[in-house]
């Protein structure tokens, strides 16, 4: 048996990354086809080349469940189509038994990848998204960020109409304390050093029975937060991995923002690697039952269970972000749905 596991693995796993580098080219070609005509005159070959590379381990994982759907439906084809299969169970060997090292292979692609999104993808996504803005046109590269609404521990609530992050300087900020329930207004605001930041030409307001104004030129707030902690929540939510996202979540809470559409993508993050071994335990009794259709039938129906897949799944979140659904059940239903199929179609295996 250990022979036959060891057989079934590697020409699943030969497949398996056959198709997901397959699949991961296409949509590089096409992406790169759709956007050479938008590359600035300065930008350089080996930073695009480099951009391109660092969308591989956010395509791997995007695209993985469809090619582990489809690669175990290409090796049930061939199994069948050889004979290999029906050779097994002249030997006494299930098809259960049969399927048990593919399904090894689908949780640890699972958890492999749910470990990989929290390291690899993430840091992969953020210098990606640089070298865009530096090397595209029509990217967001605006240096000086406007708007910025932010809790910032322990007790500020900060709007900034406009912040610099490389020269750390604020204009037109309006500051929150409710801890001494103070409103500060200043027109600039300056990082000095470690915890220190410098405000110019504001006033400050006592909330605390009939208001009062106090003018000041220059006043310090001692803070913990450097100026990169002003400028993070432009990284988009969808690409932050799991701790960003959780403090993300945290700091937009405190702030009173709704967080429902920031839940529903955190939760995702956690549902979705399980995706992999959902589909190929739905996919092989699948094919299995259809494995005389060919490559071309295999590969076709692991597009349709795909894709059938993506669309259940963002009519889930697009529920979960709108609060109809709370957002664990939004994240979690299209794998139970999908599973559920899977435990059917293999309880009727014989």
């Amino acid at each position: 048996m250990r022979i036959l596991d060891r057989y079934i693995t590697r020409e699943y796993v030969r497949l398996y990354f056959s198709l997901i580098f397959f699949f991961v080219a296409i949509f590089l070609l096409t992406d790169f086809f759709q956007s050479v005509g938008s590359l600035k005159k300065s930008a350089r070959f080996l930073f695009v080349l480099e951009y391109y590379l660092l969308q591989v381990p956010s395509l791997f994982s995007l695209l993985s469940p469809l090619a582990v759907v489809t690669s175990a439906l290409f090796l049930i084809t061939y199994l069948g189509t050889t004979h290999q299969i029906r050779a097994m169970q002249i030997s006494g060997i299930s098809i259960k038994r049969m399927s048990l090292p593919l399904l090894t292979a689908g949780l640890i692609i699972s958890f492999s990848l749910l470990f990989l999104n929290q390291i690899l993808v993430f840091k992969a996504d953020q210098l990606a998204q640089k070298l865009k803005e530096e090397n595209f046109v029509g990217t967001p590269q605006e240096k000086v960020q406007r708007n910025i609404f932010i809790h910032v521990p322990p007790s500020y609530l900060f709007y900034i109409r406009s912040f610099d992050p490389q020269e750390a300087r604020m204009k037109d900020v309006l500051i929150y304390d409710s801890l001494y329930s103070l409103l500060i207004i200043a027109k600039e605001g300056r990082w000095e050093k470690e915890g220190r930041w410098l405000f110019l030409q504001g006033v400050e307001y006592s909330l605390k029975g009939e208001l009062k104004g106090t003018s000041f030129d220059k006043k310090l707030i001692f803070l913990d937060k450097d100026p990169s902690y002003f400028s993070k929540n432009y990284f988009p939510p969808e690409k932050m991995n799991l701790s960003e996202l959780s403090k993300y979540i945290d700091e937009c809470r405190k702030s009173g923002f709704e967080t429902l559409g920031l839940e529903t993508e955190l939760n995702f993050k956690i549902s979705y690697p399980f995706t992999n071994f959902i589909l190929l335990f739905l996919g092989i009794p699948i094919g299995l039952v259809l494995r005389k259709g060919g490559r071309g039938g295999s590969f076709a129906l692991g597009l349709l269970i795909s894709f059938s897949y993506y669309e259940t799944m963002a009519l889930f979140k697009t529920m979960g972000k709108g609060g109809f659904i709370c957002p664990p059940l939004a994240a979690w239903i299209p794998n139970l749905i999908f599973l559920l199929g899977g435990i059917y179609l293999f309880a009727r295996i014989e």
